[in-house]
């Protein structure tokens, strides 16, 4: 009789601590990834971005985008395509002036950007992510687009080569 007990529960247990998420070929803190900041930073206008500190930034221990999760990056467009729809990706509260994330390559800071509202009528002058809204942007579900919009005064972050570099090594480049 306990013997019938204690077998269910076991398999119960089993069952339970099985990892279902197939990220094991990519766990968190590797490739590139999004993370959100500790501190929910908005964009100012005043601020050049291009010469942030990234020490002075913590971020979040689990990425808003692990590595697992993008598919294909265009360099051309900028365009990720993901295997998870662009609605799962929780960047939390923000105002009309956006909030910060950083990409990282192995946890390594790259650039920040800020996850922007469709809703505002305010322009950043960084690195964003625009809040997707099929009527506006035409995106399928499981896409985004990292913009950027001040290649006038500095250098586009996102060519970096670190993140070309190991996005090429593991053929996620269009």
């Amino acid at each position: 009789m306990r013997t019938k007990l204690i077998l269910p529960v076991l398999i119960s247990l089993l069952i339970m601590s099985c990892d279902k998420d197939d990220n094991n070929n990519c766990p968190i803190g590797k490739g590139f990834e999004i993370y959100p900041t500790v501190i929910p930073y908005c964009n100012n206008l005043e601020i050049d971005y291009s010469t942030v500190d990234f020490d002075t930034i913590l971020l979040k221990n689990t990425p808003i985008l692990r590595y697992y999760d993008l598919i294909k990056y265009d360099t051309l467009s900028h365009k990720l395509t993901l295997n998870i729809s662009h609605d799962s990706l929780k960047f939390g509260g923000y105002d009309l002036r956006g909030t910060m994330f950083v990409v990282t390559i192995d946890k390594n800071p790259i650039y920040c950007g800020f996850y922007w509202p469709v809703i505002s009528s305010i322009p950043c002058n960084w690195v964003f992510i625009e809040e997707p809204y099929q009527g506006l942007d035409n995106l399928e579900n499981n896409k985004i687009v990292i913009s950027f919009d001040n290649g006038q005064y500095y250098p586009d972050p996102r060519l970096d080569n670190r993140i070309i570099d190991r996005l090429v090594q593991d053929g996620k480049i269009k």
